[in-house]
């Protein structure tokens, strides 16, 4: 839970108006694996990852935020990483965390 989310949550208690907290899915969600498939896809045509407006684009979401969230939970499960330039690429770590075909 981030500084933030933990501040919020105090602030909820002391208002009276608590919610719990979210569930986190324990692996990757179908989608999530959906969205990995795509940037895989388009890694193998275009030797470099999609950026968020193509993966959007290509699901229909009318926001790369919608994309962005789906990476995200990709990178929470090991499967994608920042190298040192900050650019993101697959990790070797994650596949093998989760038994995913290359």
């Amino acid at each position: 839970m981030s500084y933030m989310s933990e501040a919020n949550a105090i602030a909820a208690v002391i208002r009276g108006k608590a919610k719990p907290p979210g569930k986190r899915a324990p692996g990757p969600t179908r989608r999530n694996l959906q969205v990995l498939g795509y940037m895989r896809d388009f890694f193998a045509q275009n030797d470099q990852l999609p950026p968020m407006a193509h993966i959007a684009a290509h699901f229909g979401w009318s926001s790369d935020q919608s994309a962005l969230e789906h990476v995200e939970s990709l990178m929470r499960h090991g499967l994608i990483e920042r190298n040192a330039c900050g650019k993101l690429r697959f990790s070797r770590e994650g596949a093998q965390k989760w038994r995913l075909k290359k």
